[in-house]
């Protein structure tokens, strides 16, 4: 069973990444990515991803409707959860949609991270007029609204979408919504390993104000970087603590070195539009912010819930 599930997120791993050329990759040592464009010629477009966001350069497109999940809740079940040597990823349970926000229903195929290394400031993709956070999530959509699957998607001009979260490090203020997440990172140190969660709750990995984002339309940010992403990045950042992040900082890449800085730096927008959801000029950079106590207790409840159940099993 272990052998099996390892095989399933080996494979999901190869699709939602994209690279299906049989080219391996890595992230450069300083700054640029352009050695990605010499087996993977979509890394040298116009369109690229991750950006920068100047907040002063902004467009209001009040069409942009707040986003609606679906199935984002708590929820028990088998996730499989693997370092695949670029980065940590969590199979999502195909009942997770984006049902409004974007043009089409989108179903939620994976979520990963991005991250620093010990030393350098620099972990995010994405820039908020030039500064960055320690960590991004990024959790992957697929168009399902017009294809069966992800495979189908993956290449079409309105394929795919990412909500991106800025994630900021702070030292005694850990996240108890991530915590689950990060507490299996032991069991997959080294690059192939994997390991199943019994229970995620991505609607609390994620900020509580869905309504303020920015929209454009760019590209995968790892090889083969498929022009075809439409991109929310939620404008409120959220906390983890440092000793959360010092945890990323123990996986193992596939050549068995530290996997840090696995992050793209940001791409010119050449003439592309940065959307946003509200007005422009309320836009303040990077804003922190911590969900309700009332959302904490709710998660409180759903573990002691889970708890109750298995001992009456």
């Amino acid at each position: 069973m272990r052998t099996l599930v390892a095989l399933l997120s080996l494979l999901l791993t190869v699709h939602t990444e994209g690279n299906s050329s049989g080219h391996s990759w890595k992230y450069p040592d300083g700054t640029g990515n352009g050695a990605w464009s010499n087996n993977f010629p979509n890394c040298a477009g116009k369109k690229q991803s991750p950006i920068d966001i100047q907040t002063n350069k902004l467009l209001e497109n009040k069409l942009l409707e707040p986003l609606v999940l679906s199935g984002y809740k708590a929820q028990e079940g088998h996730f499989p959860m693997i370092n695949n040597g670029h980065s940590v990823q969590l199979t999502l349970p195909a009942d997770m949609h984006i049902i409004e926000g974007l043009p089409y229903k989108f179903t939620a195929v994976q979520l990963h991270f991005h991250w620093r290394s010990t030393t350098q400031p620099h972990g995010s993709e994405h820039t908020i007029n030039g500064e960055p956070s320690d960590c991004e999530l990024h959790v992957v959509h697929f168009n399902s609204e017009k294809y069966k699957s992800f495979e189908e998607a993956q290449d079409k001009p309105d394929g795919l979408a990412v909500i991106a979260v800025l994630i900021k490090a702070k030292e005694n203020e850990e996240n108890t919504y991530y915590e689950p997440f990060f507490s299996y990172l032991s069991k997959i140190q080294n690059a192939g390993e994997n390991v199943t969660l019994p229970s995620i709750d991505v609607q609390h990995m994620l900020p509580c104000n869905l309504k303020r984002y920015y929209r454009y339309y760019g590209s995968l940010t790892t090889p083969p970087c498929t022009e075809n992403v439409i991109w929310t990045v939620l404008t409120e950042h959220v906390f983890i603590s440092t000793g959360q992040l010092h945890k990323l900082f123990s996986l193992k890449d596939n050549f068995s070195h530290s996997l840090e800085n696995n992050f793209r730096h940001v791409q010119p927008l050449n003439g592309r539009i940065v959307e946003a959801s509200f007005p422009p000029e309320e836009a303040e950079g990077s804003q922190f912010v911590h969900c309700s106590r009332s959302e904490a207790r709710s998660w409180r409840r759903f573990k002691r819930h889970r708890a109750s159940s298995r001992q009456r099993s």
